[in-house]
């Protein structure tokens, strides 16, 4: 995501595109479903440009892979143009996207914009089945209209969490490797055997990453709805910050001001053990990684407290928006269709998209057009369901970055954790309170 973008908080996403299989396919009228057909949506067949900005790292290659030249193929007549800039200032200049790809964490700042369309009925017109896909995909999208009337975008893929390991420094110390369904507790036993001086290296055995990543699972919610206070102080995060503290006070996690190691201590210095995120954006980046860079890896899937074993992290939907201002809406939605369409998303899959459409087989082929995964761990990326997805709040994102400012008070301030909790809480209910009066 570019820094302005970072700026507007408008919504990061990753390039994985999901798919529909038999989404756009309809039964005959006589109730036959043996023989599936792609619905009649007739729409004018006049040359049309459609644009799409993208809040992602989709590549100028992946773009024309997985979007241009199938949809060419499919309708000669529609040409797919992606937009690049700044979000504000394309709309200022008349040149308001048609299509959007987002996520439903970041999808409030749309909403602020007033650009997602309600796609109730192109939904209907289209015959697009909507139970083809996960139902927590679909779920997550309405979940963001606070009415529960609106369908603001498709899913059109998903991510999902897992912990990533570097086998050579298990290898090294002579440490077993992780397994799927671990606890947290377990991943910190791992961290203290790995974290070690050696040979003047100094290896670290796990980052934890953020305090809302461990909470993902719970459906909690950054702000309450009711009295739009924030959710910091609770007993969850209470245990999440002893999990944090409990990494920090491991001898080498801390140096000097170094206490979050994150992706490129993993990738590239290759001085992590462990670290768990969202697949598609470390994915990505491990695959784009030269053979001879990329650390000696595998994954399993993300940990968790004992109360949510064998529960994913929070449902998050890649998706496909219809802005208000397209008025291109009708050929828009004929692009999200073919997109979800299992002849483009097996395609898709097979370069390591992860898919929102529930289809077995799509599941077996993910991945399989790239030998760098042929020995991984991919199963672990489909094993558990994930978790159901909070209302979410306009003053979100900004709660959550001072909740994730609770690792540096814990890990370089040495505060304790009743004063973190106590004094984030008191800093995010300001901060809410600011933004209201605005």
């Amino acid at each position: 995501m570019t820094n302005q973008l970072k700026k507007m908080t408008i919504p990061v996403l990753i390039a994985a595109i999901a798919l529909s299989g038999c989404s756009s396919a309809v039964p005959a009228a006589s109730g036959d479903t043996s023989k599936a057909a792609e619905p009649e949506f007739k729409v004018s067949t006049d040359p049309v440009t459609i644009k799409l900005f993208a809040n992602t790292s989709l590549t100028d290659v992946e773009f024309q892979k997985f979007y241009v030249e199938p949809i060419k193929k499919k309708y000669p007549h529609i040409t797919l143009e992606k937009l690049s800039g700044k979000l504000e200032n394309l709309i200022v200049a008349g040149e308001v996207p048609d299509l959007i790809l987002s996520d439903n964490d970041w999808h409030m700042p749309l909403i602020a914009l007033d650009l997602p369309a309600d796609l109730t009925d192109l939904l209907a017109k289209s015959k697009l089945d909507l139970s083809k896909f996960i139902p927590e995909t679909v779920q997550a999208i309405r979940n963001l209209d606070p009415k529960g009337k609106e369908l603001q975008g498709i899913p059109v893929g998903r991510n999902t969490g897992a912990l990533f390991y570097n086998k050579d420094i298990f290898d090294k110390f002579g440490v077993p490797y992780p397994k799927d369904d671990m606890l947290w507790s377990e991943v910190l036993d791992m961290a203290r055997k790995l974290t070690r001086l050696q040979d003047g290296v100094q290896y670290v055995g796990w980052d934890p990453r953020f305090p809302d990543h461990i909470m993902s699972p719970y459906t909690q919610a950054f702000v309450d709805p009711k009295t739009n206070k924030a959710i910091v102080d609770i007993p969850m995060y209470r245990k999440v910050l002893e999990l944090f503290q409990a990494n920090y006070e491991i001898p080498g996690v801390v140096n000097g001001k170094s206490y979050a190691y994150a992706a490129e201590t993993f990738i590239k210095d290759k001085k992590l053990a462990m670290m768990a995120d969202w697949v598609s954006k470390i994915l990505t980046q491990i695959l784009d990684a030269d053979d001879d860079a990329a650390p000696n890896w595998d994954m399993v899937t993300n940990p968790t407290f004992e109360d949510r074993k064998g529960k994913g992290r929070h449902t998050l939907a890649n998706m496909l928006i219809i802005t208000k201002g397209s008025k291109h809406k009708e050929q828009a939605m004929q692009v999200i269709q073919h997109l979800v369409s299992k002849e483009s998303q097996l395609y898709m899959a097979r370069f390591s998209r992860i898919p929102a459409l529930s289809d077995p087989e799509i599941e077996k082929v993910f991945g399989s057009e790239n030998p760098k995964l042929k020995t991984k761990n991919t199963a672990a990326l489909f094993k558990n369901p994930s978790s159901p997805t909070p209302t979410p709040n306009k003053y979100d994102k900004e709660v959550q970055e001072l909740i994730r400012g609770m690792r540096a008070e814990l890990a370089l301030k040495k505060k304790d954790i009743n004063t973190v909790l106590r004094e984030t809480q008191e800093a995010a209910d300001k901060k809410v309170a600011e933004l209201m009066k605005q």
